[in-house]
Protein backbone atom coordinates (compact mmCIF):
# COMPACT_ATOMS: atom_id res chain seq x y z
CA UNK A 1 0.00 0.00 0.00
CA UNK A 2 1.71 3.28 -0.85
CA UNK A 3 2.56 5.29 2.07
CA UNK A 4 1.93 8.84 0.14
CA UNK A 5 -1.30 7.84 0.34
CA UNK A 6 -1.95 6.61 3.76
CA UNK A 7 -0.52 9.45 6.10
CA UNK A 8 -1.94 9.56 9.08
CA UNK A 9 -4.66 12.12 9.58
CA UNK A 10 -8.01 13.27 10.57
CA UNK A 11 -10.46 15.75 9.03
CA UNK A 12 -13.71 16.99 9.90
CA UNK A 13 -15.54 16.00 6.33
CA UNK A 14 -19.12 17.38 7.28
CA UNK A 15 -21.54 18.00 10.12
CA UNK A 16 -20.93 14.66 12.37
CA UNK A 17 -18.63 12.78 9.84
CA UNK A 18 -15.37 12.15 11.16
CA UNK A 19 -12.62 10.16 9.88
CA UNK A 20 -8.83 9.33 11.02
CA UNK A 21 -6.71 7.38 8.41
CA UNK A 22 -4.06 5.13 9.64
CA UNK A 23 -1.23 3.51 7.79
CA UNK A 24 -0.35 0.94 10.35
CA UNK A 25 2.05 -0.84 7.43
CA UNK A 26 2.66 -0.26 4.03
CA UNK A 27 0.27 -3.50 3.75
CA UNK A 28 -2.36 -2.42 5.73
CA UNK A 29 -4.65 0.60 6.67
CA UNK A 30 -7.36 1.27 8.72
CA UNK A 31 -9.90 3.84 7.94
CA UNK A 32 -12.03 4.76 11.53
CA UNK A 33 -15.14 6.81 10.31
CA UNK A 34 -17.95 7.53 11.70
CA UNK A 35 -21.16 8.43 9.62
CA UNK A 36 -23.41 7.01 6.95
CA UNK A 37 -22.85 4.16 4.61
CA UNK A 38 -22.83 5.60 1.76
CA UNK A 39 -20.44 8.62 3.31
CA UNK A 40 -18.07 5.82 4.15
CA UNK A 41 -17.73 4.24 0.72
CA UNK A 42 -17.04 7.55 -0.83
CA UNK A 43 -15.03 8.81 1.48
CA UNK A 44 -12.36 5.06 0.94
CA UNK A 45 -12.75 5.52 -2.48
CA UNK A 46 -11.45 9.03 -2.44
CA UNK A 47 -8.43 8.46 0.11
CA UNK A 48 -7.77 5.24 -1.30
CA UNK A 49 -8.47 6.13 -5.11
CA UNK A 50 -4.98 5.22 -6.33
CA UNK A 51 -3.94 1.87 -4.49
CA UNK A 52 -7.77 0.65 -5.00
CA UNK A 53 -7.74 0.87 -8.65
CA UNK A 54 -3.89 -0.75 -8.68
CA UNK A 55 -5.18 -3.64 -6.49
CA UNK A 56 -8.10 -3.97 -9.10
CA UNK A 57 -5.46 -4.11 -12.14
CA UNK A 58 -3.87 -6.87 -10.08
CA UNK A 59 -6.78 -8.78 -10.02
CA UNK A 60 -7.54 -8.44 -13.06
CA UNK A 61 -3.90 -10.08 -14.44
CA UNK A 62 -5.04 -12.95 -12.02
CA UNK A 63 -8.52 -13.56 -13.07
CA UNK A 64 -6.82 -13.84 -16.95
CA UNK A 65 -4.60 -16.66 -15.29
CA UNK A 66 -7.46 -18.34 -13.99
CA UNK A 67 -9.15 -18.57 -17.10
CA UNK A 68 -7.99 -16.83 -20.58
CA UNK A 69 -10.46 -13.82 -21.33
CA UNK A 70 -11.59 -13.46 -17.63
CA UNK A 71 -11.38 -10.10 -16.64
CA UNK A 72 -13.12 -7.38 -14.16
CA UNK A 73 -14.80 -5.84 -17.08
CA UNK A 74 -16.47 -9.15 -19.11
CA UNK A 75 -17.34 -9.77 -15.33
CA UNK A 76 -19.11 -6.52 -14.41
CA UNK A 77 -21.01 -6.46 -18.36
CA UNK A 78 -22.23 -9.80 -17.17
CA UNK A 79 -23.47 -8.65 -13.13
CA UNK A 80 -25.43 -5.84 -15.32
CA UNK A 81 -27.21 -8.36 -17.60
CA UNK A 82 -27.86 -10.55 -14.50
CA UNK A 83 -28.75 -6.59 -12.49
CA UNK A 84 -26.78 -7.53 -9.45
CA UNK A 85 -26.17 -4.29 -8.18
CA UNK A 86 -30.61 -3.33 -8.70
CA UNK A 87 -30.98 -7.09 -7.02
CA UNK A 88 -28.14 -6.46 -3.83
CA UNK A 89 -30.03 -2.61 -3.68
CA UNK A 90 -33.24 -4.74 -2.78
CA UNK A 91 -31.64 -7.00 -0.58
CA UNK A 92 -29.07 -5.10 1.26
CA UNK A 93 -30.02 -1.48 0.85
CA UNK A 94 -27.20 -0.82 3.75
CA UNK A 95 -24.82 -3.00 1.42
CA UNK A 96 -25.74 -0.95 -1.54
CA UNK A 97 -25.09 2.41 -0.41
CA UNK A 98 -21.62 1.31 0.40
CA UNK A 99 -20.85 0.42 -3.27
CA UNK A 100 -22.44 3.72 -4.50
CA UNK A 101 -20.45 5.78 -2.12
CA UNK A 102 -17.40 3.84 -3.26
CA UNK A 103 -18.69 4.47 -7.23
CA UNK A 104 -19.15 7.66 -7.07
CA UNK A 105 -15.32 8.35 -5.60
CA UNK A 106 -14.08 6.26 -8.31
CA UNK A 107 -15.84 6.48 -10.83
CA UNK A 108 -16.34 3.05 -11.68
CA UNK A 109 -20.00 1.43 -12.59
CA UNK A 110 -21.30 -0.46 -9.28
CA UNK A 111 -21.30 -4.31 -11.31
CA UNK A 112 -17.61 -3.55 -11.76
CA UNK A 113 -16.93 -3.30 -8.33
CA UNK A 114 -19.44 -5.88 -7.32
CA UNK A 115 -16.94 -7.97 -10.25
CA UNK A 116 -14.11 -7.56 -7.64
CA UNK A 117 -16.09 -7.64 -3.87
CA UNK A 118 -17.76 -11.07 -5.48
CA UNK A 119 -14.80 -12.34 -5.96
CA UNK A 120 -15.73 -15.59 -5.51
CA UNK A 121 -18.21 -15.69 -8.20
CA UNK A 122 -15.48 -15.36 -10.75
CA UNK A 123 -13.59 -17.98 -9.27
CA UNK A 124 -16.41 -19.99 -9.57
CA UNK A 125 -17.26 -18.17 -13.02
CA UNK A 126 -13.69 -19.70 -14.05
CA UNK A 127 -13.72 -23.29 -12.70
CA UNK A 128 -17.10 -23.53 -14.34
CA UNK A 129 -15.49 -22.91 -17.86
CA UNK A 130 -12.98 -25.06 -17.50
CA UNK A 131 -10.21 -22.63 -15.81
CA UNK A 132 -8.43 -23.76 -13.11
CA UNK A 133 -10.84 -21.75 -10.48
CA UNK A 134 -8.72 -21.29 -7.45
CA UNK A 135 -5.60 -21.34 -8.15
CA UNK A 136 -5.17 -25.52 -8.09
CA UNK A 137 -2.07 -25.31 -10.38
CA UNK A 138 -0.65 -24.34 -7.38
CA UNK A 139 -2.69 -24.71 -4.37
CA UNK A 140 -6.36 -23.58 -3.79
CA UNK A 141 -7.14 -21.52 -0.72
CA UNK A 142 -8.23 -23.22 2.44
CA UNK A 143 -9.39 -20.95 5.18
CA UNK A 144 -9.16 -22.01 8.71
CA UNK A 145 -11.17 -20.61 11.93
CA UNK A 146 -11.27 -21.44 15.49
CA UNK A 147 -12.47 -19.76 18.62
CA UNK A 148 -14.51 -20.45 21.77
CA UNK A 149 -16.38 -18.11 25.02
CA UNK A 150 -16.85 -19.24 28.19
CA UNK A 151 -20.44 -17.91 28.70
CA UNK A 152 -18.85 -15.20 31.15
CA UNK A 153 -17.50 -12.20 29.17
CA UNK A 154 -14.13 -13.68 27.73
CA UNK A 155 -13.28 -15.59 24.89
CA UNK A 156 -10.92 -15.84 21.53
CA UNK A 157 -10.47 -16.85 18.12
CA UNK A 158 -8.31 -17.04 15.00
CA UNK A 159 -8.65 -16.97 11.73
CA UNK A 160 -6.44 -17.85 8.48
CA UNK A 161 -7.35 -16.04 5.13
CA UNK A 162 -6.11 -17.63 2.72
CA UNK A 163 -6.24 -16.42 -0.98
CA UNK A 164 -4.73 -14.58 -4.16
CA UNK A 165 -1.67 -13.12 -4.09
CA UNK A 166 -2.82 -9.90 -5.22
CA UNK A 167 -4.31 -9.42 -1.76
CA UNK A 168 -1.49 -9.24 0.38
CA UNK A 169 -1.05 -5.77 0.04
CA UNK A 170 -3.82 -3.10 -0.08
CA UNK A 171 -5.47 -4.15 2.74
CA UNK A 172 -8.04 -2.08 4.65
CA UNK A 173 -10.00 -1.84 7.60
CA UNK A 174 -13.12 -0.65 8.25
CA UNK A 175 -13.35 0.66 11.43
CA UNK A 176 -17.14 2.51 11.15
CA UNK A 177 -19.37 3.75 14.22
CA UNK A 178 -22.86 4.23 11.80
CA UNK A 179 -25.31 7.42 12.89
CA UNK A 180 -26.79 5.39 15.83
CA UNK A 181 -23.40 5.29 17.40
CA UNK A 182 -22.46 0.78 16.63
CA UNK A 183 -19.05 -0.08 15.29
CA UNK A 184 -18.31 -2.64 13.53
CA UNK A 185 -14.87 -3.52 11.93
CA UNK A 186 -14.42 -5.56 8.83
CA UNK A 187 -10.92 -6.27 7.28
CA UNK A 188 -11.29 -5.92 3.60
CA UNK A 189 -9.00 -6.15 0.81
CA UNK A 190 -9.01 -3.00 -1.19
CA UNK A 191 -12.16 -1.77 0.57
CA UNK A 192 -13.97 -4.49 -1.26
CA UNK A 193 -13.83 -7.66 -0.28
CA UNK A 194 -15.14 -8.33 3.73
CA UNK A 195 -13.32 -11.39 5.00
CA UNK A 196 -13.70 -11.01 8.70
CA UNK A 197 -14.15 -8.55 11.88
CA UNK A 198 -16.11 -7.42 14.71
CA UNK A 199 -19.72 -7.20 14.24
CA UNK A 200 -21.79 -4.23 15.66
CA UNK A 201 -23.06 -6.17 18.90
CA UNK A 202 -19.11 -6.33 19.79
CA UNK A 203 -18.67 -10.48 18.86
CA UNK A 204 -15.48 -11.15 16.54
CA UNK A 205 -17.01 -12.82 13.25
CA UNK A 206 -15.00 -15.72 11.72
CA UNK A 207 -15.57 -16.12 7.72
CA UNK A 208 -14.67 -19.19 5.54
CA UNK A 209 -15.67 -20.13 2.21
CA UNK A 210 -18.00 -23.51 1.58
CA UNK A 211 -15.99 -24.99 -1.45
CA UNK A 212 -18.07 -27.91 -1.15
CA UNK A 213 -21.30 -26.20 -1.82
CA UNK A 214 -19.73 -24.23 -4.67
CA UNK A 215 -18.85 -27.62 -6.42
CA UNK A 216 -21.69 -29.31 -5.46
CA UNK A 217 -23.45 -26.64 -7.50
CA UNK A 218 -21.34 -26.48 -10.51
CA UNK A 219 -21.88 -30.67 -10.39
CA UNK A 220 -25.72 -29.97 -10.55
CA UNK A 221 -24.80 -27.48 -13.21
CA UNK A 222 -26.46 -24.69 -11.06
CA UNK A 223 -26.41 -20.59 -11.93
CA UNK A 224 -24.35 -18.63 -10.06
CA UNK A 225 -25.92 -15.07 -10.70
CA UNK A 226 -29.62 -16.08 -12.25
CA UNK A 227 -32.23 -16.08 -9.66
CA UNK A 228 -29.73 -16.40 -6.56
CA UNK A 229 -29.31 -13.24 -4.16
CA UNK A 230 -25.38 -11.34 -4.96
CA UNK A 231 -23.66 -12.93 -1.78
CA UNK A 232 -22.24 -9.70 -0.98
CA UNK A 233 -25.60 -9.75 1.21
CA UNK A 234 -23.96 -12.12 3.25
CA UNK A 235 -20.48 -10.67 2.93
CA UNK A 236 -21.29 -7.27 4.28
CA UNK A 237 -24.01 -7.15 6.37
CA UNK A 238 -23.56 -10.07 9.09
CA UNK A 239 -21.04 -7.31 10.45
CA UNK A 240 -24.64 -5.50 11.47
CA UNK A 241 -25.44 -8.01 13.74
CA UNK A 242 -25.64 -7.51 17.37
CA UNK A 243 -26.24 -11.10 18.07
CA UNK A 244 -25.93 -14.33 16.87
CA UNK A 245 -30.08 -14.71 16.54
CA UNK A 246 -29.54 -11.53 13.97
CA UNK A 247 -26.96 -13.13 12.29
CA UNK A 248 -29.25 -16.61 12.09
CA UNK A 249 -31.99 -14.03 10.70
CA UNK A 250 -30.27 -12.86 7.53
CA UNK A 251 -30.33 -16.61 6.63
CA UNK A 252 -33.68 -17.48 7.96
CA UNK A 253 -35.64 -14.07 6.57
CA UNK A 254 -33.50 -13.88 3.68
CA UNK A 255 -34.02 -15.07 0.18
CA UNK A 256 -32.35 -18.26 0.86
CA UNK A 257 -30.59 -18.73 -2.40
CA UNK A 258 -26.80 -16.75 -2.83
CA UNK A 259 -24.85 -16.77 -5.33
CA UNK A 260 -21.49 -18.14 -2.72
CA UNK A 261 -21.28 -20.15 0.09
CA UNK A 262 -20.13 -18.59 3.03
CA UNK A 263 -20.01 -19.78 6.86
CA UNK A 264 -19.36 -17.69 9.74
CA UNK A 265 -18.24 -18.39 13.36
CA UNK A 266 -20.05 -15.62 15.67
CA UNK A 267 -18.37 -15.50 19.11
CA UNK A 268 -20.48 -14.40 21.53
CA UNK A 269 -18.76 -13.54 24.82
CA UNK A 270 -21.97 -14.26 27.34
CA UNK A 271 -23.07 -17.19 25.58
CA UNK A 272 -22.34 -19.83 23.08
CA UNK A 273 -20.29 -19.67 19.76
CA UNK A 274 -22.27 -19.85 16.90
CA UNK A 275 -21.72 -21.83 13.62
CA UNK A 276 -23.99 -20.96 10.64
CA UNK A 277 -23.38 -21.96 6.87
CA UNK A 278 -25.31 -21.66 3.67
CA UNK A 279 -25.87 -24.26 0.97
CA UNK A 280 -27.18 -25.25 -2.19
CA UNK A 281 -30.27 -24.89 -2.89
CA UNK A 282 -31.34 -22.94 -0.33
CA UNK A 283 -30.39 -24.94 2.52
CA UNK A 284 -28.65 -23.19 5.41
CA UNK A 285 -27.18 -25.26 9.03
CA UNK A 286 -25.87 -23.82 12.08
CA UNK A 287 -25.22 -24.98 15.62
CA UNK A 288 -24.40 -23.80 18.95
CA UNK A 289 -21.68 -24.51 21.15
CA UNK A 290 -18.73 -23.17 23.51
CA UNK A 291 -16.07 -24.12 21.09
CA UNK A 292 -16.27 -24.16 17.01
CA UNK A 293 -14.05 -24.62 14.47
CA UNK A 294 -14.50 -24.85 10.69
CA UNK A 295 -12.23 -25.25 7.22
CA UNK A 296 -13.75 -25.24 3.76
CA UNK A 297 -16.41 -28.05 4.28
CA UNK A 298 -19.95 -28.21 5.65
CA UNK A 299 -20.38 -29.85 8.71
CA UNK A 300 -23.58 -31.11 8.33
CA UNK A 301 -23.89 -32.62 5.47
CA UNK A 302 -21.42 -35.08 3.46
CA UNK A 303 -20.98 -34.52 0.04
CA UNK A 304 -19.22 -38.17 -1.69
CA UNK A 305 -16.54 -35.92 -3.68
CA UNK A 306 -14.87 -34.16 -0.44
CA UNK A 307 -11.97 -36.32 0.12
CA UNK A 308 -8.59 -35.84 1.43
CA UNK A 309 -7.13 -33.96 -1.57
CA UNK A 310 -10.57 -31.44 -1.55
CA UNK A 311 -9.86 -28.03 -1.35
CA UNK A 312 -6.20 -28.38 -0.04
CA UNK A 313 -6.87 -31.14 2.22
CA UNK A 314 -10.29 -29.56 4.36
CA UNK A 315 -10.91 -32.87 6.31
CA UNK A 316 -7.25 -32.81 7.74
CA UNK A 317 -7.51 -29.04 8.57
CA UNK A 318 -11.24 -29.57 9.89
CA UNK A 319 -9.41 -32.30 11.86
CA UNK A 320 -6.15 -30.37 13.09
CA UNK A 321 -8.68 -27.82 14.17
CA UNK A 322 -10.56 -30.44 16.49
CA UNK A 323 -7.85 -31.48 17.45
CA UNK A 324 -6.50 -28.10 19.04
CA UNK A 325 -9.62 -27.06 20.32
CA UNK A 326 -10.06 -30.36 22.50
CA UNK A 327 -7.70 -29.27 24.90
CA UNK A 328 -8.13 -25.53 24.27
CA UNK A 329 -9.63 -23.34 27.43
CA UNK A 330 -10.27 -19.62 27.63
CA UNK A 331 -7.18 -18.93 28.96
CA UNK A 332 -5.63 -20.50 25.90
CA UNK A 333 -3.14 -17.66 24.97
CA UNK A 334 -2.42 -15.72 21.74
CA UNK A 335 0.64 -17.11 21.12
CA UNK A 336 -0.62 -20.72 21.28
CA UNK A 337 -3.50 -20.32 19.43
CA UNK A 338 -1.66 -18.44 16.21
CA UNK A 339 1.46 -20.80 16.63
CA UNK A 340 -1.32 -23.63 15.87
CA UNK A 341 -2.47 -21.88 12.91
CA UNK A 342 0.80 -21.01 11.49
CA UNK A 343 1.99 -24.83 11.99
CA UNK A 344 0.62 -28.00 8.70
CA UNK A 345 -1.30 -28.45 7.72
CA UNK A 346 -3.12 -25.39 9.09
CA UNK A 347 -0.27 -23.18 7.29
CA UNK A 348 0.02 -22.57 3.70
CA UNK A 349 2.38 -19.72 4.02
CA UNK A 350 2.46 -16.97 0.53
CA UNK A 351 2.73 -18.78 -2.55
CA UNK A 352 3.26 -17.12 -6.11
CA UNK A 353 -0.41 -17.54 -6.87
CA UNK A 354 -2.20 -18.18 -3.32
CA UNK A 355 -1.28 -18.12 0.03
CA UNK A 356 -2.09 -16.85 3.81
CA UNK A 357 -2.92 -13.25 3.54
CA UNK A 358 -3.55 -12.61 7.18
CA UNK A 359 -3.71 -14.65 10.25
CA UNK A 360 -6.29 -12.86 12.79
CA UNK A 361 -6.73 -13.12 16.92
CA UNK A 362 -9.31 -11.66 18.56
CA UNK A 363 -9.30 -11.47 22.28
CA UNK A 364 -12.70 -10.82 24.09
CA UNK A 365 -13.49 -9.01 27.15
CA UNK A 366 -17.20 -8.31 26.96
CA UNK A 367 -18.03 -6.06 23.96
CA UNK A 368 -14.48 -5.14 23.74
CA UNK A 369 -12.59 -6.63 21.38
CA UNK A 370 -8.71 -6.66 20.52
CA UNK A 371 -7.85 -8.21 16.91
CA UNK A 372 -4.45 -8.62 15.94
CA UNK A 373 -3.90 -8.96 12.25
CA UNK A 374 -0.78 -10.79 11.17
CA UNK A 375 0.76 -11.09 7.29
CA UNK A 376 4.43 -12.26 6.95
CA UNK A 377 7.60 -12.17 8.89
CA UNK A 378 8.57 -8.78 7.61
CA UNK A 379 6.00 -6.76 8.89
CA UNK A 380 4.92 -6.59 12.74
CA UNK A 381 1.33 -7.54 13.96
CA UNK A 382 -1.05 -4.92 13.90
CA UNK A 383 -3.74 -4.14 16.80
CA UNK A 384 -7.20 -2.88 16.13
CA UNK A 385 -9.46 -2.16 18.63
CA UNK A 386 -13.77 -1.74 18.40
CA UNK A 387 -13.29 0.76 21.32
Amino acid sequence: MKKTLFASLIALLSAGVNAELIQHTDQIAEVKFTGSTYELGKHVGEVAKDDILDSIARFDDTLGVMLPGLNVASLGKSYDGEQVFENLQQQSPEAASYIKGLSESLNLPPSFLLAVGMSDEAILESQRNGGIGFLQAEAPAKCSVMGMTDGKGKGWGVANFDYMAVNYEGLIVLNHTDEDGKTKVIQTWAGLIPYGGIAKGGQPLLMNTMADEGTYREKDSGDILKGNAPSYVLSWDAYNATSPEELLDMYRSGPGKYSAYFSYVMLDPDGEALNVENGYKARYSYSYNQKQSHANHSKFVEHNFVDSKFAAKTLDRQAALDEFMASATAKTTQDEAVAAMHSKPLWKGRGELMGTVTTTHYQIDGNKVDMTIYTDSDHEPVVIKNY
